[in-house]
């Protein structure tokens, strides 16, 4: 139902964030994600979180 489709994760912080939950699931349901972040200093979190999906 989610294949194909595009959406965007606001506020993704790290591993134990429910926006790091959430772009897992929607990502195993096929869709492509953008992300959000606050700050620099959580970039590299965000960046890994995008290489294992």
């Amino acid at each position: 139902m989610l294949d194909g489709k595009t959406g965007i994760v606001l506020g993704v912080a790290n591993k134990r964030s429910i926006a790091w939950a959430i772009a897992q699931a929607l990502a195993g349901a096929g869709m492509k994600l953008a992300f959000t972040y606050q700050g620099e200093r959580l970039k590299e979190n965000v960046e890994e979180l995008a290489g294992t999906l």
